[in-house]
């Protein structure tokens, strides 16, 4: 499709773009008469529309003249044509508006040659209006730039942003450290049970405890401890008494040996005495008590001459 306009000034035709009508808005300057006006107005397309003739100012009508006026002017004008070509003669008057002179209008002489005609166009004929346009059309890139985009576009170049692989590729090697980090801040934190769970794990422990001067001991598991026998008897010695416990690993691990709180009674039940018994007060090893074994332990004390007819031992770790 191939648009023209007409300008609404001096009538000249000349061809337009699409693409420059729509930066402009339709606005466009004439090449002949610099007027500036809307090409929308006349617009047409020139392989299906016939350009209108500009409007031509037709003089007003005026009264018929008599017959006699009519002879007169009637002889005036065959005088006229049977004058020679060698005879000069006074052209008639035409109004500027009235002359339609194509090289004067600038017509785009290739819109108008025959199909296949290789006739090059004349480069003046055709109003220029690529310096305008591309004017326009470099404000409006402009103007588009210092804009913001809108929120959905720029809610989409996020999305695309977050997706791309390079990000894809941080965030699973941000989640490979998370993890590796976390597995080590559990390590550590179990590395009692670790050590005793799984013994061959002990050398790497206590290096890892080497560098983080930490320390590996068995681990401290309450509800794996039982107290199986109990005995308090009177010793030979005065206001003495001999205790006697006997502990067990229930579970499936080694445990540290814990504590005892013996508490003494008197008849009445009122408590007399108590004490917390480490395993250093019953000089007994510092080795584990293994699965499934027994530990005994026995000490001799002075009540402080109190009557003691009753007692309670409980584990517990300090």
């Amino acid at each position: 499709m191939s648009l023209a306009t007409r300008c609404t000034a001096c009538g000249t035709v000349f061809r337009v773009v699409q693409d420059q009508l729509k930066v402009s808005e339709g606005w466009v300057r004439c090449g002949r008469c610099s007027e500036v006006f809307n090409a929308l107005e006349g617009l047409f397309d020139l392989t299906r529309e016939t350009p209108l003739e500009a409007p031509i100012d037709l003089p007003p009508q005026v009264p018929r003249p008599a017959a006699g006026i009519d002879a007169a002017l009637g002889d005036k004008i065959d005088a006229q044509l049977q004058r020679t070509p060698d005879e000069p003669g006074q052209a008639p008057a035409v109004s500027a508006r009235d002359r339609l002179e194509f090289p004067d209008a600038r017509f785009d002489t290739h819109l108008l040659s025959e199909p296949g005609s290789d006739v090059p166009p004349d480069e003046g004929a055709a109003l220029t209006v690529a310096p305008d346009e591309s004017a326009l059309l470099d404000d409006d890139i402009e103007a588009a730039s210092a804009e913001p985009a809108p929120e959905f576009v720029q809610r989409a170049q996020r999305q695309a942003r977050w997706q791309s692989p390079t990000m894809r590729a941080a965030f699973g090697g941000a989640a490979a450290l998370l993890i590796v980090g976390l597995a080590l801040q559990v390590m550590h934190q179990q590395r009692d049970f670790i050590a005793a769970r799984w013994p061959a794990t002990a050398p790497a422990l206590a290096s890892w405890c080497e560098a983080l001067s930490c320390t590996i001991a068995a681990p401290r598991r309450i509800e794996d401890v039982a107290v199986d026998s109990t005995a308090l008897t009177q010793s030979t010695l005065p206001d003495a008494y001999h205790l006697a416990v006997v502990l067990r690993n229930r579970g499936a691990i080694p445990v540290a040996m814990p504590s005892l709180d013996l508490s003494l009674t008197d008849t009445t039940g009122q408590l007399v005495a108590r004490k917390v018994l480490t395993p250093r007060d019953f000089r007994a090893a510092a080795a584990p008590i293994r699965p499934g074994t027994d530990a005994s332990l026995q000490l001799e004390f002075s009540a402080g001459g109190a009557r003691v007819t009753g007692y309670t031992v409980e584990v517990f770790y300090p």
